[in-house]
């Protein structure tokens, strides 16, 4: 299969902070993921957070998630309207694209939530996330959202590693042209020279490293529901030089 120029690319890197936004930059990204919550795989950012990466909109295409708490992916209409309210948010502060999901508890796309979204999502990009790989039946999810007009889907074709989803992420994309499936799951410099090969053109990392907290663990207390405080002191940032190594193999023919 033929390879892209490097410019037909995309490398999305998820970023929690502005300095993870500054890092996934200088490494060489191409789109940025905007969330809160890491523990959590994502939640919608404050309002300050959206102020400090709405300065850095000049430099790079950034994307926000509307997610509005950890925990499964069906919401009350109180939690739907908290998500269009979001997004009207992120509208007005000059973001150009949002990252939503909501299911039945049947795990199908609820299609009502996500008509919803789409709407107050209109003059925006909408990606539907990774609550996809989540859906009891992928061919209809997959079908369903390309008819509700949604623009993205991000998925790791059902599995924790895309190597093990591939086949079922090329096969949606065979299907389904007019969406822009943007591969997940475990995506590093080491395994995308071959998820190119393979016919994959838009990449989704954490592109992460380990954060070590300076704070005194002695004195450290269990806030979440775990009751552990040394997992709680525990968290990661965007690895410039990772980013970096996966800009260089999109890069390479």
């Amino acid at each position: 299969m033929a390879l892209l120029p490097p410019s037909q690319y995309t490398l999305e890197i998820c970023c929690y902070s502005e300095d993870d936004i500054i890092s996934a930059i200088q490494g060489g990204a191409t789109r940025i993921e905007l969330c809160a919550g890491q523990r959590d795989g994502g939640t919608t950012p404050s309002y300050g957070a959206l102020l400090q990466a709405s300065k850095h909109l000049s430099k790079i295409d950034i994307v926000v998630m509307i997610r509005p708490r950890g925990g499964d992916f069906c919401y009350t209409r109180s939690e739907l309207q908290q998500m269009v309210e979001d997004i009207k948010l992120v509208e007005q502060l000059g973001f150009k694209g949002v990252v939503f999901g909501a299911l039945t508890e049947q795990a199908s796309v609820d299609l009502d939530a996500c008509k919803l979204l789409i709407e107050s999502a209109n003059n925006l990009v909408s990606t539907f996330h990774r609550a996809f790989d989540c859906t009891a039946n992928p061919t209809i999810a997959a079908k369903q959202l390309s008819e509700l007009g949604i623009n993205r889907v991000l998925s790791s074709g059902q599995k924790n590693h895309i190597e093990q989803g591939l086949i079922l992420l090329l096969a949606l994309q065979q299907q389904h042209q007019n969406i822009e499936w943007i591969v997940a799951g475990g995506v590093r410099a080491h395994n995308l020279t071959m998820l190119k090969k393979q016919g994959v053109s838009h990449f989704h990392s954490a592109a992460s490293e380990p954060l070590i907290s300076k704070f005194d663990s002695r004195y450290a207390l269990a806030m979440a529901t775990d009751k552990d405080p040394q997992l709680e002191l525990q968290r990661a940032q965007v690895s410039q030089q990772e980013v970096s190594a996966m800009a260089l193999a999109l890069e390479r023919n």
